[in-house]
């Protein structure tokens, strides 16, 4: 750290994605919290970002903004991840008001910068800071297929369309959950498909030789479908019937993924291998 920032910097790395529980393989892909409490200079930011790049003109604007109106952060937080946009957290001691007029104005300070096209990079925001202590509380409550798989209930009996909307995404994440941990267990997962989320899950359970784990990889997606359908879909009603019918459908996926995992042993044997890969074993060697 630069300055006399070394003094008052508190280095905190953790998983900042939900669910991750020390638990291999989830979901969605990492993040990596890091914490600054206290006085900070750009190079701090910088250096949690892991290199100069674009972002250290953000980064002075921001902390010219704060400085400027005389709400320096207390807490800054950098969220970075695989295929994730880093993000730039500054909590101030300020009321929500006060923090839309700071992000506000934070914009406009970025946008400045440039005198035509603002090209994608570092997403910076101002919040209140009892926001990060709230937080910091929730993060200790892993997400799980069974929390998830609650929600779902708990939303489609409340009743009104946007609840049932969200019912069925928490149903699609409660499906997810259950087959990455099940995928993880069974092994044998080559390296090129090691990737996170629901495409890279699909394409494992399509390689499995059973039919049931194929059936399951036609299943998780019809569930994904429906989650996008419910988030992005607004020409019609999304009626209580509907987000029933995906409840029963994410009920009917974890049992059917229950018996795939009791009928499948771990190992290499229950895997295809990619033509590629069966293609490299079958030349002859030179």
């Amino acid at each position: 750290m630069t300055g006399n920032a070394i003094t008052h910097v508190d280095m905190k790395l953790q998983a900042a994605m939900a669910g991750a529980g020390g638990r291999r393989g989830a979901s969605i892909p990492e993040a990596v919290r890091t914490e600054i409490v206290g006085p900070l200079q750009a190079q701090d930011i910088v250096q949690a970002l892991g290199g100069e790049g674009d972002a250290r003109h953000c980064i002075e604007a921001a902390l010219d903004v704060l400085a400027t109106a005389g709400c320096l952060p207390a807490r800054t937080v950098v969220s970075m991840g695989q295929g994730r946009q880093a993000s730039l957290d500054f909590y101030v001691d300020a009321d929500l008001s006060t923090c839309c007029e700071l992000d506000g104005a934070l914009q406009r300070a970025i946008a400045s910068h440039y005198t035509s096209v603002l090209p994608p990079g570092l997403a910076a925001s101002v919040r209140p800071l009892a926001a990060c202590a709230q937080e910091a509380v929730s993060g200790g409550q892993p997400y799980t297929a069974e929390r998830f798989r609650t929600c779902a209930r708990e939303l489609l009996f409340r009743g009104g369309e946007m609840n049932q909307r969200l019912s069925t995404v928490c149903a699609y994440l409660s499906a997810l959950y259950d087959a990455q941990e099940t995928a993880e267990r069974l092994g044998y997962l080559d390296q090129s498909l090691l990737g996170p989320g629901q495409e890279a899950l699909s394409w494992r359970l399509r390689r499995h030789r059973s039919v049931e784990g194929r059936a399951l990889a036609q299943a998780l997606e019809g569930l994904s479908r429906a989650a996008d359908g419910a988030l992005y879909e607004f020409g019609t009603r999304y009626s209580f019937e509907r987000a029933s019918y995906q409840f029963e459908q994410m009920q009917r996926f974890h049992a059917q993924i229950e018996r795939f995992r009791s009928n499948c042993p771990p190992g290499e044997a229950c895997w295809s291998e990619p033509a590629s890969r069966r293609a490299a074993r079958s030349r002859p060697a030179r």
